[in-house]
């Protein structure tokens, strides 16, 4: 038998093997944000750029294989049951959150905080786990909330865990996508990728919202795929002090034993 040849990733969209359809449609699929049900194909058009013709004809394939669903009342367009069941086997599969959640919970308790589990969607980090404690002051971010790669403790972290290759490419997006912030974004990751080969946790005060700091760890497990955690609340309780000398800390060693069981599990 002949050898599988390897498919080499570095093209990214410029590779001829690159299905700009597909990928478009899946721009759709994510063009929902946290308690969002219902859009109008106005609505994905200007999310996603897409002219509002392209729109139609991709969310008519996505209905029929049942990744969408149609309003004939209103016109607008909800998940669907694919869609739902797609995402349910995904975070099922996904080991570590079910290791790491008693973990998260005990941080969580301990500062009053909101301890998350977090992957890459595009340019923002989707939460696919969340542990707060019962105080009426925990920042009330859940599952399926999104935060910005560039500006979020936990995006930082998710880049400090890429290898070179991979992290210029992603920072490459970034800067394509806001060329106005890029220097202020640029030196933020260079500081938080210098803290983190420190003390091994990423900080970003008052970074994506004005009044929400954070810190941030990473795990890459065995197969390349990178998940992230983060500690957060309110810029005016978890100050830079805090963070620094105690949440952050914390959060690193319980990174370090969460990868033990992550290497346990893959060999």
């Amino acid at each position: 038998m002949g050898r599988t040849k390897q498919i080499d990733f570095e093209e990214g969209a410029d590779s001829p093997r690159f299905v700009t359809a597909l990928a478009r449609g899946l721009d759709i699929l994510a063009a929902w944000g946290p308690d969002e049900k219902w859009l109008t194909s106005t609505e994905l058009a200007r999310r996603t750029g897409l002219p509002k013709p392209t729109i139609a004809r991709l969310a008519y394939t996505l209905v029929v294989a049942g990744y969408l669903r149609h309003s004939r009342e209103t016109g607008k367009y909800a998940h669907g049951d694919s869609l739902v069941a797609l995402g349910i086997t995904m975070v099922s599969n996904l080991k570590l959150r079910r290791i790491a959640r008693p973990y998260m919970q005990d941080l969580a308790d301990r500062y009053d905080a909101s301890v998350s589990l977090g992957i890459r969607n595009g340019l923002s980090m989707l939460y696919v786990e969340n542990c707060r404690s019962s105080a009426p002051l925990s920042l009330g971010l859940d599952i399926g909330s999104r935060l910005p790669v560039a500006l979020s403790a936990m995006g930082h972290a998710y880049l400090c865990a890429l290898d070179a290759k991979e992290r210029e490419r992603l920072l490459g997006e970034i800067r394509l996508a806001d060329r106005e912030r890029w220097p202020q974004t640029q030196q933020a990751i260079e500081t938080s990728l210098a803290h983190w080969r420190e003390r091994g946790f990423t900080m970003v005060v008052r970074g994506w919202e004005s009044d929400i700091s954070g810190v941030g760890a990473a795990i890459r497990q065995a197969d390349g795929n990178v998940v992230t955690f983060n500690v957060g609340g309110s810029a005016s309780r978890f100050g830079r002090e805090l963070l620094e000398q105690d949440i952050g800390p914390q959060l690193a060693r319980m990174v370090k034993v969460l990868e033990s069981f992550v290497r346990v599990d893959d060999n």
